[in-house]
């Protein structure tokens, strides 16, 4: 019997769309070696499940109420559920987490798995939410000696409160200025200020996604790096660097995930001096060992001057960030199984942890649920 695997994407988020081009992908790649199932996650948290989702197209101006099985996870299984009845599905044997953006790639899909108890090859609940936080990924960073651009995080209830004395905080980073909500990805809300004016747009433009925002120092002159990484076998691969290009200030939407996306344009290799490339793996290697991640994730960089400074962590990468690793598409899968495999034994190990039960606490306490003198 072929090993049941459950792919996630959709996700409560903006990247929504995103997400589905990414788990679709990797529900179809997975198909030769497992038994897979697609769990769409709608902006509205509720779960769809069904064969017509392997496709993407299947959602496109679709109601998933209407047109697929309601899904629920319970007691480390899948289900189906259709009016008031249930059918289990599977009891998966690992699950791959394809959700971009908040409600997913920050934690919420690897705590439901924890909850029951199934093997998760994607970045568990901790790591995730931390880059999903891009100022707490800043101090991580900074713990670890990797530099960072400077940048002021700012909070809408402080902003609220004290507007004119938060944007002098922020001048002092000095024009021009990039903010960004502090939560959210795929570049959407990001915006380069060069004025008051503009800065004041840039701050309402991105509190309109978020209750935190980030502003950072802009560098002008930067080139944008990134780096992948995955664990398989107990072993960290890195992969070699890339340089995406655009003729905008900044990567954008439409570079990502238009006319082809991030991997039809670019150089990768990138074109670096051998110690360059070499720091910029060694931090990402630093950090996705330091802060115990698992699976595929991308780390991206700014390279000014030859100096690195570390921008951020996917731990859901677009497209899972299969051409780092591979030359053709069709080579994946074997990434994918090894990945899965990995979190597979990771399961195993922590399922070997003690868990106290019956401590004795209950029992101290009377009818009322105080404790007997």
């Amino acid at each position: 019997m072929e090993k049941s695997v459950v792919v996630f994407f959709g996700g409560r988020s903006c990247e929504n769309e995103v997400s589905v081009i990414t788990g679709t992908m990797a529900a179809n790649l997975l198909r030769g070696g497992y038994e897979v199932y697609p769990v769409y996650i709608a902006q509205s948290g509720e779960m769809f499940t069904g064969r017509a989702l392997f496709s993407a197209a299947a959602l496109r101006g679709a109601e998933p109420d209407k047109k697929f099985d309601r899904a629920v996870l319970q007691g480390g299984a899948l289900y189906r559920v259709r009016g008031k009845r249930l059918r289990r599905l599977c009891r998966p044997y690992c699950a791959l987490n394809c959700c971009h953006g908040m409600g997913g790639e920050d934690g919420a899909v690897s705590g439901l798995l924890d909850l029951n108890g199934i093997p998760n090859a994607s970045p568990d609940m901790a790591g995730s939410a931390l880059f999903m936080d891009k100022a707490l990924t800043k101090l991580v960073a900074k713990s670890l000696g990797i530099k960072t651009v400077p940048y002021f995080r700012l909070g809408e209830a402080e902003y609220k409160k004290r507007g004119a004395f938060a944007l002098k905080c922020v001048e002092r980073l000095g024009y021009p200025v990039i903010v960004k909500p502090n939560r959210l990805g795929s570049s959407i809300g990001v915006t380069v200020a060069r004025t008051r004016a503009e800065l004041v747009l840039a701050l309402e433009c991105a509190f309109a996604y978020d209750s935190v925002v980030l502003a950072e120092a802009y560098l002008a002159d930067k080139r944008e790096i990134n780096c992948a990484a995955y664990m398989a076998g107990g072993e960290i691969v890195v992969s070699p660097c890339e340089e995406p290009k655009t003729h905008n200030a900044f990567l954008t939407f439409k570079d990502k995930y238009f006319d082809g996306g991030k991997e039809s344009r670019g150089d990768f290799p990138a074109d670096l001096l051998p110690e360059t490339a070499q720091k910029v793996q060694a931090y990402t290697k630093l950090l996705y060992r330091r802060t115990n991640l698992r699976g595929i994730v991308r780390a991206d960089f700014l390279l000014c001057k030859e100096e690195v400074y570390f921008n951020e962590m996917n731990t859901v990468p677009g497209s899972l960030g299969w051409y780092f690793f591979c030359e053709k598409l069709q080579q994946f899968p074997a990434v994918l199984s090894a990945v899965l495999e990995q979190g597979v034994a990771d399961a195993r190990l922590r399922a070997g942890k003690r868990l106290l039960k019956n401590s004795g606490v209950l029992s101290a306490l009377d009818g009322a649920g105080t404790k007997r003198r």
